[in-house]
């Protein structure tokens, strides 16, 4: 049977089951296999199944696993080192790359997620998603650039060919369902480098997803133990409300944070939704407590995400219309 969404390049079997999909990209004609990672689910099966694919065509060397970091406040704690864990896990290369400003000094300093919507004074939205395009794309084709200077200075002559690996799926929203799991990316291209993009696990759900990193051994985030649907920003503006509630019983001095900034810039956090109706959700249901993280830490780091059973896996949490944007 065919698996949705990928015109039939991939069975159920292959998807979920050990071993390189049906089709992948030619990988051996790229110079730089650059693969997109969170620390989140997707990115774990993703990054399993290009380094399987790498393994295949012989090329696991040319695998550079990149970090976007968004910032200790809007990242949850321990991402950025659970991401540098699963690109250790197969022994690839780990870069980490961020948003950048000029300081006050003249010298070069990151600026994490919510400085930036701060300083911008309104929030990004499903129209303007500038958290995206400023927060993550465009450190990404800044180490694109680096990784082409460092392909022609080891001899390689003419574009350099980059395939840029992304964990989206097209459950996700509309807009994704729409991409092609193959696709060349103008935009990211010019006249020193070539790169295409490949979305691996395009046409997966949730539950292939958590099969295939119960079969890779990477440990999860601990954030989804304790029901989050999502390694997002920690209040991501296209979040599911129950979501963000979730976010704000979690961390309320990040939610009450983000309430005061949207009353300082005038400016709704989304149409339908205020930060204030959301910490007031927060506040009435109760914080997630001390002892529930703590507990929520230790089971991430006692069990890898093969140790986890169908009964505990964090989809079963939420309805499936709080998986999609």
């Amino acid at each position: 049977m065919a698996a949705t969404g990928q015109d039939g390049l991939w069975t159920v079997r292959e998807l979920t089951g050990p071993g390189v999909p049906a089709w992948a990209p030619p990988l051996g004609g790229y110079h730089v296999l650059l693969v997109n990672i969170s620390g989140g689910k997707d990115s774990q099966a993703t990054l399993d199944v290009a380094v399987a694919a790498a393994d295949a065509a012989g090329v696991r060397d040319r695998i550079v696993a990149v970090f976007a970091d968004l910032g200790d406040a809007d990242e949850w704690p321990g991402t950025l080192e659970l991401a540098r864990e699963h690109a250790a896990h197969y022994g690839v290369r780990f870069e980490v790359v961020c948003r950048e400003v000029t300081g006050e000094d003249g010298a070069r300093r990151p600026q994490g997620l919510i400085e930036h919507i701060e300083a911008r004074g309104m929030w990004p939205d499903a129209a303007r998603r500038y958290c995206t395009s400023d927060a993550k794309r465009a450190p990404v084709y800044r180490l694109l650039t680096r990784l082409a200077a460092e392909q022609r200075d080891v001899g390689i002559t003419g574009p350099v060919r980059i395939l840029n690996v992304m964990g989206l799926r097209a459950q996700e929203s509309p807009a994704r369902r729409l991409l092609a799991p193959f696709s060349h990316d103008e935009r990211a291209s010019n006249g020193r480098r070539h790169v295409d993009q490949w979305l691996p696990v395009h046409g997966w759900n949730v539950t292939q997803v958590w099969d295939r990193i119960e079969q890779a051994g990477t440990r999860p985030h601990f954030i989804y133990l304790l029901g989050m649907p999502r390694l997002s920003c920690r209040f991501c503006v296209l979040a599911s409300r129950a979501a963000l509630v979730l976010a704000a019983r979690i961390d309320p001095a990040g939610a009450r944070r983000r309430a005061e900034a949207e009353e300082r810039m005038g400016h709704r956090f989304r149409v339908d939704l205020s930060m204030r109706e959301v910490v007031a959700a927060a506040e009435a249901a109760g914080s997630v407590t001390a002892s529930e993280i703590t507990a929520a830490v230790r089971a991430s780091r006692r069990f890898t995400a093969a140790g986890m059973t169908a009964e505990a896996r964090p989809a079963g949490m939420f309805p499936v219309e709080d998986w999609v944007a």
